[in-house]
């Protein structure tokens, strides 16, 4: 395989590697970008999502939530060990010869606004027998910046997705990147979605709520004192994790959730809704095409009640293609701009002092 010059346009091939907070897998994307004028061009060669499903994962991983010591830095060393295998794997599966690896790791804690945020499984003392170069831990530069250190994704919405209007993430969370009138880019976290809805599925013995038709049978009990939460009436840039669920929404959710799982779920989904067509026009976001990718982007029930209570937007699920594999196309594409020394992660959507060139590269970046 030829050498990357990362300087040139291209074509260069990276896999994005991600783990997010809903628990289900390892998604893996092999995705070869190339620059043509003044904008990049993707090809997703192949993508899949490796379960964690009859693997200790989702018990060990959300054992290193609440362990700051031994556990989590066995766990993080594990998993770092395991993702390597898994991509080095992907990649001759695929004959993908990927130039470099993008991995977000998982993350374990984040509270920007006490300047906390962990991704586990970047371990430098096991990416050195990599073949290719590994970036990751994306989020710490911008949290040392005094910024959010999320979402992450929307420089690559801005240049890869630019003819939507808005650009829509309904994972663990719902996220949103879209610019403004003055040409800036913007985002946030908007509110709970899959952490939300997948926890009430499992009351019946379901990892979730297959086109929300669960929660289409029931009826939904709005909780207004929800939609009081502080963080709804906080001004972007802003971010959620797993902490405020914990903190501040479960306990309100709880105490007035109706008893019956079918109404919880659409008592949830209205809320989700709400949350979303909330967070979009107090931000004033343009009207238009909205993208919607992510596991959530499958729940026909969702997507129904966005388009209901929110007709200035056409709300469009993602293709097939890009549908589930969209975030970890953007973190590949995340780590080739890091690669080239550029700009990855924007000041106007994730705050602080200024921009970043955001990631750790471990292994020589002349490596492939």
């Amino acid at each position: 395989m030829h050498q990357a010059i990362w300087t040139q346009n291209g074509p260069f091939r990276l896999i994005g590697v991600m783990s997010g907070t809903s628990l289900d897998g390892l998604d893996l994307c092999a995705a070869e970008f190339e620059c043509t004028g003044d904008r990049w061009n993707y090809r997703i060669h192949a993508f899949e999502t490796i379960t964690y499903r009859g693997t200790p994962w989702p018990e060990r991983l959300s054992a290193a939530y609440a362990d700051r010591g031994p556990v989590r830095d066995q766990v993080s060393r594990d998993f770092a060990t395991w993702c390597q295998d898994q991509w080095l794997s992907f990649n001759a599966r695929h004959h993908f010869a990927a130039h470099a690896v993008a991995h977000h790791g998982h993350t374990v804690e984040h509270d920007p606004s006490r300047g906390i945020t962990v991704q586990i499984g970047h371990e430098a003392s096991v990416f050195t027998s990599s073949p290719i170069p590994v970036v990751g831990d994306f989020r710490s530069g911008s949290v040392a910046r005094g910024g959010q250190g999320a979402p992450l994704v929307p420089l690559a919405d801005r240049d890869l997705f630019a003819d939507f209007a808005v650009c829509v993430n309904l994972g663990g969370f719902s996220n949103a990147s879209w610019t403004d009138a003055g040409g800036l880019r913007r985002a946030g976290d908007l509110g709970p979605c899959n952490g939300l809805l997948n926890p009430l599925a499992s009351e019946l013995g379901l990892d979730y709520d297959p086109e929300g038709q669960h929660a289409a049978r029931g009826s939904a009990h709005p909780i207004r004192a929800l939609e009081h939460l502080a963080y709804y009436a906080t001004p972007f840039p802003k971010s959620l994790g797993r902490e405020w669920m914990e903190r501040e929404f479960w306990p309100v959710f709880n105490s007035a959730r109706p008893p019956r799982t079918e109404d919880a779920l659409a008592t949830a989904s209205a809320h989700i809704a709400w949350s979303i067509v909330h967070g979009l026009r107090t931000a004033h976001a343009p009207h238009g095409k909205a993208l919607l990718s992510g596991g959530g982007a499958r729940n026909a029930y969702l997507v129904h009640q966005l388009s209901h209570i929110a007709p200035e937007w056409d709300w469009i699920v993602a293709k097939k293609d890009i549908l589930d594999s969209k975030e970890s196309l953007a973190f590949a594409y995340l780590g080739l701009l890091r690669l080239r020394n550029e700009p990855n992660i924007l000041a106007s959507y994730a705050g602080g002092q200024n921009d970043g060139c955001d990631g750790t590269v471990f292994g020589n970046s002349d490596k492939t």
